[in-house]
């Protein structure tokens, strides 16, 4: 069975909320894509009309949605699924904390969901 793991500007857990840095979309579009290499997504595909881009790899799936608020404020949120025997919500979690470190060494973050 999948673990489903969606970000989202109104959740409790700060993790789950939607990220907001100051950067723009091809910005943060560039670095996530270079993330994915680092941690072994594929990608699938790019959607820059909708803003999306699908990654995956062995038992996981990974959509990522940026959000250009304006030229210097860009948010991302996911919606990953996990098929994995054990853990599946634990790997899902881990997967998250790796992209939003890795963006917060490129990017200030300027807050978590800032548009409740």
């Amino acid at each position: 069975m999948a673990a489903i793991v969606e970000t989202k500007e109104n959740l409790i857990d700060e993790l789950l909320q939607t990220h907001y840095y100051k950067a723009g979309y091809e910005e943060i579009k560039n670095t996530y894509l270079t993330i994915c290499k680092q941690v072994g997504l594929r990608l699938v595909s790019i959607d820059d009309g909708y803003s999306e881009i699908f990654a995956e790899k062995p038992h996981m799936t990974v959509l990522a949605k940026i959000i250009e608020q304006n030229p210097k404020e860009s948010s991302i949120d996911f919606y990953i699924s996990a098929e994995y025997l054990f853990g599946n919500k634990k790997k899902a979690f881990a997967l998250l904390e790796t992209i939003y470190k890795n963006l917060e060494k490129v990017y200030e973050l300027k807050g978590l969901g800032l548009h409740k």
